[in-house]
């Protein structure tokens, strides 16, 4: 009589972590509050910088996320 194997059953792949998540992290950023126009501290982002970390987010999610 044969016995009954597992041959044909899908097995997931390992996960491989890119080393570079343990050096790297999302970025913060400080937006202005909604309806606010003036910064005078200068404290907040500008559009096009929170743009910018705003992707480098996305791809260190889609990496080590």
């Amino acid at each position: 009589m044969l016995g009954v194997t597992g041959a044909c059953a899908t097995r997931e792949p390992p996960r491989i972590v890119d080393t570079s998540c343990l050096t790297f992290r999302a970025i913060s950023y400080a937006e202005l509050a909604a309806g606010e126009m003036d910064d005078p501290g200068n404290v907040a982002d500008s559009k096009p910088t929170v743009k910018e970390i705003e992707a480098h987010n996305a791809k260190w999610d889609a990496i080590c996320g």
